[in-house]
């Protein structure tokens, strides 16, 4: 399906490819998590099973099965949250130059005020230990992206995603989902504060 047939939806969620690209996403999310998850007894067997000084090459091993796991968990926990904002707001098609590389391994998504014509917002994503390696950082940062598919409000939350959909991730400003620091209140109309709630937002 074209992504001017995705974005004639209602909501992304109504676009079928989108429901079955979420489907594609937890099912290898769950997976990688279950994998790494029984790394862990796995490892602790091989070292049962190996001489004590073998502890020297097994700990950096193990460090790097925990930091996985701790991953993958991250990947899931997210995946209610990705399809609630599905839930609420259309696809926007925007232009592969919508996502552009940003110091710290991170990519930046400029998107359009929804409310404010000729003004721009930037969702950042990635710039965390191993988050190099991830699609959107890795193929942004190789010029590698000619369209980038926009589900949400870029003041708040939204899901970004490939062409097709595909490489669904949920992205946000921090004050839209850290309860530490001060929800955003000015410049939003009641209607897309409401919209941006639901779509497991805070507002201000």
């Amino acid at each position: 399906m074209q992504a001017t047939d995705a974005a004639q939806f209602k909501t992304a969620w109504e676009h079928p490819p989108t429901r079955a690209a979420w489907m594609r996403t937890a099912l290898f999310r769950c997976a990688a998590l279950l994998v790494w998850l029984a790394a862990l007894p796995a490892w602790l067997y091989a070292v049962l099973l190996t001489p004590v000084w073998t502890l020297v090459v097994w700990m950096p091993v193990f460090f790097v099965v925990l930091y996985q796991a701790m991953l993958a968990a991250g990947g899931v926990l997210p995946l209610l949250g990705l399809r609630r904002v599905l839930r609420h707001y259309p696809w926007q098609v925007h232009p592969g130059g919508a996502a552009e590389p940003v110091k710290g391994g991170g990519t930046r998504f400029v998107l359009p005020d929804p409310e404010h014509p000729g003004k721009t917002v930037g969702l950042r994503h990635g710039g965390y230990l191993g988050g190099g390696r991830t699609f959107w950082v890795r193929r942004v940062k190789a010029g590698g992206v000619t369209e980038v598919w926009f589900a949400g409000d870029p003041r708040f939350i939204g899901v970004v995603a490939a062409p097709g959909p595909a490489r669904l991730i949920r992205c946000a400003q921090r004050e839209a989902v850290d309860d530490r620091m001060a929800a955003r209140r000015q410049g939003v109309s009641a209607e897309a504060a409401e919209r941006a709630r639901a779509a497991g937002a805070r507002v201000g």
